[in-house]
């Protein structure tokens, strides 16, 4: 088969399949998969396997992630010939992992019958994923499951095996398509799990006897989208336009709101000085009787010259100047910090004074029957992270974000995306609150309500149930303890296996 063929029908796909403003259609995902499975039935050998997995994977990544060239350009101070091909260098990377999954798979197409190769396919594809969240700090952004978001049917299965291995189910049909023409068994298979991705669907949709969770209560809660210019956030010129109309914006929604969330640094200055902005805005959390979740830089002084940054969300409360807050763990690299920087000659996008400090307190911050388990920005796309605020007891997942840095791309829907296949996870609310969109409410099921346009102004309330008792995904995954290594000491039991078989076939 001629590379071009898969290398074609992967981008194609992907960049159908995957959220993006054009036309989405999600099933179009699938077709991602399924030419890395053609790669890895039809190549000679398996380091062309490897090689045309790796092109057909860069190129279908490439066109997902076209996206990391705006913010590199446009605020990153750097040439657009420079900022272009980085795109195409993440792409590069992240198509590595799909390389090596038509390389293990062509192993296993060679070696094994039709049913196990689509297990095998299933637990391949779970295991590439989790390494894309853990591995050089993590970047699980083309989880496959993410196409579906929209589409809550198809994504319950969360709930039960969590978003990476409900991707490996999916990718696991594809396989099965390969082998269609040949076994009874993969088509029993491919009908077996769209039937399961089906039924969970609806069941999880039926009363509360089927389910583990409990409501707990109810909370009406504003969310405020402020759509400040990116490039004029940090200027000193506009730090008081800026904080005037959050406040402006949250006014219509204080009589009702048991809470009031801006965006990730939604307020351009520390809230720990103590200044004009700071008593204002303690007054109007008093005068309204709200308090109000925002994001802001902030500080730890360790002495008089020296001091630690972190990007953090406030909570204020009414009628008293004590502060809480949640300091950010999960940083973006070459956003908020710049690693290796001794030896990179490079800055960081985020504007601002210093790298920030990762965070070490993951406890909700709590005001009245909410307990509010925060991610900012990214720290959404990582499910280890919410299932660790939902362990500390957050009745309520609220994610602020900037996603003015993408502009009018893929990345903002592809972030909602991601975001919601927390909710399910977890069976909890998300609440989520961008500076220019999409900001919505999700509920456990991972419908979206009272989503916002991209760079409007908005004012809205929601209202999410607080939930209490776990999803069994939640009680059964261990984070950072059981889960990956498990998986990966099965991988690569299996592969081992696999490949010794195949070398005393060869010979």
């Amino acid at each position: 088969m001629p590379l071009i063929i898969p290398v074609i029908i992967a981008a194609v796909s992907a960049g159908l399949g995957y959220p993006n403003p054009l036309y989405h259609l999600p099933a179009a995902a699938l077709g991602f998969p399924l030419a890395l499975g053609m790669i890895g039935l039809s190549a000679p050998t398996p380091r062309k396997a490897l090689k045309r997995g790796w092109i057909a994977g860069s190129t279908a990544s490439i066109a997902v992630m076209y996206w990391i060239a705006y913010p590199v350009g446009v605020y990153g101070d750097i040439p657009w010939a420079l900022a272009l091909p980085c795109p195409v260098l993440v792409g590069m990377a992240v198509g590595t992992y799909y390389g090596v999954y038509s390389y293990l798979l062509h192993y296993a197409m060679k070696t094994m019958p039709p049913l196990a190769v689509c297990l095998f396919s299933a637990l391949l594809w779970t295991t590439l994923e989790t390494a894309q969240g853990i591995l050089l700090t993590g970047f699980p952004w083309m989880v496959l499951s993410s196409a579906f978001s929209f589409r809550p049917e198809w994504i319950q299965g969360a709930a039960f095996i969590g978003a990476y291995a409900l991707s490996g189910v999916l990718a696991s049909i594809t396989t099965a398509i390969l082998y269609c023409r040949n076994s009874h068994s993969p088509k029993m298979w491919a009908l077996a799990a769209i039937s399961a991705i089906l039924i969970l669907g609806g069941a999880r949709t039926v009363p509360e006897r089927f389910s583990t969770l409990a409501r707990t209560g109810n909370a009406t809660i504003g969310i405020v989208q402020g759509n400040i210019d990116q490039a004029s956030k940090w200027d000193a010129k506009y730090k008081k336009t800026t904080f005037d109309k959050y406040l402006r914006l949250s006014e219509k929604l204080t009589p009702k709101a048991d809470l009031v969330v801006w965006p990730e640094t939604a307020m351009p200055f520390y809230i720990q000085d103590h200044g004009l902005m700071r008593a204002m805005l303690f007054n109007f959390a008093s005068r309204t009787e709200t308090p109000i979740l925002t994001g802001a830089p902030g500080y730890i002084m360790h002495s008089r010259d020296s001091f630690s940054l972190y990007n953090r969300a406030f909570l204020i409360k009414p009628h008293t100047s004590e502060l809480s807050w949640y300091d950010k763990h999960h940083l973006v690299p070459f956003g908020e910090y710049v690693p290796l920087k001794d030896f990179l000659p490079l800055q960081k996008l985020v504007q601002g004074a210093g790298d920030f400090i990762p965070g070490n307190d993951c406890a909700p911050l709590q005001s009245g029957s909410l307990a509010m388990g925060v991610l900012i920005c990214y720290e959404g796309i990582f499910p280890e992270l919410a299932q660790e605020r939902v362990a500390k007891g957050a009745n309520l997942l609220i994610n602020i974000s900037n996603d003015a840095w993408y502009g009018r791309t893929s990345a903002p829907l592809q972030h909602l995306a991601l975001v919601t296949l927390r909710a399910v996870e977890q069976g909890r609310y998300m609440i989520r609150c961008t500076n220019t969109g999409i900001s919505a409410c999700i509920d456990p099921l991972g419908r979206i309500s009272e989503s916002t346009g991209l760079f409007v102004d908005s004012a809205e309330l929601t209202h999410p149930v607080l939930m209490s008792g776990n999803t069994f995904f939640h009680a059964n995954y261990m984070v950072e303890t059981v889960t990956p290594p498990s998986l990966t000491g099965i991988m690569i039991c299996w592969i081992f296996l696999i490949i010794r078989k195949r070398k005393k076939q060869e010979s």
